[in-house]
């Protein structure tokens, strides 16, 4: 990715603009279809971008957004404030135009008029407009008016976007681990000691003769399921671990889930798919069957491998068909074990608990996507006074 918002072509310096330049875009007018709002949103939610784009030496705050002018109808995008001085950026997805360049110098005077009355801070206010594309002519046409005239990239401010995104959102850093455990039931064995107080791993590998790095495997799977806690190489069960061993009813320590246990970790991992690694890899072992269930079913393994190596973000590094196979066959039978797939030969097929599940997961994935992503309603606000 590039190290600056500005384009690449035609650069060149002049003092009336602050050290910008107009710059060639790289996409012709007609390439580019996004709308303004959406190239705004990614600007206010990291302004550290729009800091870069505007050539700032610090973050600006924000003051106001689609601020209503007295006017009319028109809305002014941005107004900001960077140390004593206002900021007035208006934004745009096309090449530059002289109606914008009214548009902006109407808008400036209108805050000008603020201040003078006392309904807008008072100090310096300068005006930015943001285009796709400009040139030499448009450059000087915007000096001589004093606004500064800035050409960007739309795709490289959403790739920034996207960027500090995956930086600041969990769950963009959540992948499937495979910790070498093909049975979920397989960890009900040393939880179990741990319920009677067996709280360390040698003693656990010791109680259920298994060995260490078993032991150390189902305790890695058991945290990702929020069933264990951890404290100076002591390990106990959480309130949510007491009642998956409590689901287990009277019956024996068994390598097999209980119909309830089942459902508790079912309705876990569809509360938060992004918990941990492993409870997205259930996530997405059984999304990518629903999404292949949409053209072909019953589903083919071999098809399932590769939507899921897909979905879990792990194409660079399953590189090797065995390790796709592996990682695949390990969540499937994680997802079997719960009951929301079923596996007949080669053939895949979602029960119908695993229906219920993919309208269940939908609901409580879109409500924490969104809350990850919000940024707040568009300010609609008008200018003091009006």
């Amino acid at each position: 990715m590039p190290n600056t918002l500005r384009g690449s072509h035609r650069t060149q310096y002049n003092p009336l603009v602050k050290g910008r330049a107009p710059v060639t875009s790289e996409h012709s007018e007609g390439g580019i279809r996004v709308r303004e709002s959406e190239i705004e949103d990614a600007l206010v939610v990291n302004l550290s971008l729009l800091q870069k784009l505007l050539g700032l030496d610090s973050e600006p705050r924000l003051v106001a957004r689609q601020l209503r002018m007295r006017s009319g109808e028109q809305r002014l995008d941005l107004l900001l404030l960077h140390k004593d001085e206002l900021l007035l950026v208006e934004l745009k997805v096309t090449a530059f135009s002289p109606n914008y360049l009214d548009q902006i110098v109407a808008y400036l005077h209108e805050l000008r008029e603020l201040q003078v009355s006392g309904d807008l801070i008072t100090g310096a206010i300068k005006p930015y407009l943001l285009v796709t594309d400009a040139s030499e002519s448009d450059l000087r046409s915007c000096a001589e008016r004093g606004v500064a005239l800035i050409a960007y990239e739309p795709l490289e401010v959403l790739e920034r976007y996207f960027a500090s995104l995956s930086e600041l959102t969990p769950f963009f850093r959540v992948k499937p681990k495979d910790y070498g455990v093909y049975n979920l039931a397989l960890m009900n064995r040393t939880l179990s000691k741990i319920r009677e107080g067996i709280i360390d791993k040698s003693s656990i590998a010791e109680a259920t003769r298994l060995g260490r790095s078993s032991v150390h495997h189902h305790l890695k799977l058991a945290a990702e399921f929020g069933l264990v806690r951890r404290e100076r190489n002591k390990y106990w069960l959480t309130d949510f671990g007491h009642e998956y061993l409590g689901a287990m009813g009277s019956l024996p320590v068994a390598d097999v889930l209980s119909q309830q246990q089942a459902e508790l970790l079912s309705n876990f991992i569809a509360k938060d798919p992004f918990y941990s690694p492993t409870v997205f890899g259930v996530y997405a072992i059984v999304e990518s069957a629903f999404l292949l269930s949409r053209n072909a079913y019953p589903l083919e393994f071999e098809d399932l491998i590769g939507m899921f190596t897909t979905l879990a973000g792990k194409e660079t590094e399953w590189k090797a068909p065995r390790t796709r196979t592996t990682a695949t066959y390990t969540f499937l039978n994680f997802a079997v074990d719960l009951g929301l797939l079923g596996k007949i030969g080669q053939r895949i097929v979602l029960t119908p608990a695993g229906f219920r599940f993919i309208i269940a997961l939908q609901l409580h994935k879109s409500i924490r996507m969104i809350e990850s992503v919000y940024i707040g309603g568009r300010m609609d606000q008008q200018a003091p006074g009006t």
